[in-house]
């Protein structure tokens, strides 16, 4: 599904238990993904970001939290919760980091998406969705995959009844709002994609809108304990949920 028109998802079906979904991240370029395609479900979506988006219209509850302290937020009973949160780096940046970068990396990606998912959970969510991403793991030499590999690892202590982490390659669809390398990445990722067969399918790239999608058909499963999603799985699971002609 590299570089190419996003599988269908499911329709809206009526009488389908509603479920409070909170977003975490609903304005970067997955959360505003996941907040779009909720709307194909009845579902109550409750957002928490730093800034107001005039798209998501008034079935989205808009919570704006500028330094995102969510101690004093209070909210109704959560069913999902998705983490959509993440700091904006540089292609190389995934490789090496200066000091700075790597506080600020930390300080996102590691203890607010903590800060987070303790919310979620101190509001009843018995279901967390995180974005990751392939090859994470914690203890790794590499900033980028060590961190990445610590705060699923802590979100998993947290106890919630079904965790999933989706771990996509490059992501695909947001070249027209970023910077040269990420145009680059693009180009060489779509290049790499065919050499990378069998077990390192799970490194392809994929569509942004593809991620979001399996997200919140995953999400609203509910599957207990830990589930992981590459490449294929994320495929295979709009596929499943695409109705048959």
């Amino acid at each position: 599904m590299v570089g190419g028109s996003s599988p269908p998802g499911p329709t809206k079906t009526k009488n389908m238990i509603k479920n409070n979904s909170l977003i975490f991240g609903s304005t970067g370029f997955i959360g505003t993904k996941v907040v779009a395609y909720l709307k194909n479900f009845e579902d109550s979506t409750i957002v928490i970001s730093r800034k107001k988006n005039p798209d998501f219209g008034s079935l989205v509850d808009q919570i704006i939290v500028e330094d995102f302290n969510f101690k004093n937020i209070d909210l109704p009973k959560i069913d999902h919760a998705f983490i959509c949160l993440g700091t904006k780096l540089r292609a190389w940046e995934l490789i090496f980091m200066s000091k700075e970068k790597k506080d600020i990396f930390i300080k996102t990606d590691l203890n607010l998406i903590i800060n987070a998912a303790k919310k979620a959970k101190a509001s009843g969510a018995k279901t967390i969705s995180l974005v990751s991403a392939v090859g994470v793991k914690e203890g790794s030499l590499n900033t980028y995959m060590d961190i990445k590999g610590k705060v699923e690892n802590e979100i998993i202590k947290l106890g919630f009844k079904s965790i999933n982490f989706f771990r996509p390659g490059h992501l695909h669809g947001k070249a027209s709002t970023e910077k040269w390398d990420t145009s680059l990445a693009d180009f060489l990722s779509k290049i790499a994609d065919f050499f990378l067969i069998g077990p390192l399918s799970k490194f392809k790239s994929i569509e942004g809108d593809v991620v979001a999608k399996a997200m919140v058909v995953e999400t609203r499963k509910s599957k207990s304990g830990v589930n992981i999603f590459y490449f294929n799985e994320m495929i295979q699971s709009l596929i499943n949920a695409t109705p048959s002609e």
